[in-house]
């Protein structure tokens, strides 16, 4: 006979309580939510089922890093809030983050890029001392 109720080795395990994503992963970012917004960006025509806590992992890492940054700066101005202006600091200051967040992709190395050369000028000096002879 076939039975669809539990199985009497299943009965002694304990019930599993729903978790979500995020803490099954150990973050504080929602995996569902990011997961939501690549499905409906449609980035790609598949999405993988770890993407999400993969971005979620990245993003939280980021914000971390800013916002411990951002902290510092505002201990180091004697305030105890963090205002924008730290934020935009601690950016400016993390070459990392500034890269990162203005979207500029670092150049290939493998070739030589051309560096503007200064070009000398007479000094002013020498004009003056000219003038001052006759």
């Amino acid at each position: 006979t076939y039975s669809r109720g539990p199985s009497s080795g299943s009965e002694a395990k304990a019930k599993k309580g729903r978790s979500s994503r995020s803490s099954r992963a150990g973050l504080l970012f929602p995996v569902s939510r990011v997961d939501r917004q690549l499905r409906r960006g449609h980035f790609a025509e598949r999405c993988g089922a770890q993407a999400s806590v993969y971005l979620a992992a990245v993003l939280q890492c980021v914000t971390q890093k800013t916002m411990d940054m951002a902290g510092k700066i505002s201990k180091k101005s004697k305030q105890q809030r963090i205002s924008p202006s730290h934020l935009q600091t601690a950016v400016r200051k993390s070459s990392l983050l500034r890269q990162l967040l203005q979207g500029s992709v670092p150049r290939c190395r493998g070739r030589a890029v051309p560096q503007s050369r200064r070009v000398a000028s007479p000094s002013k000096k020498k004009k003056t001392t000219k003038s001052k002879k006759r």
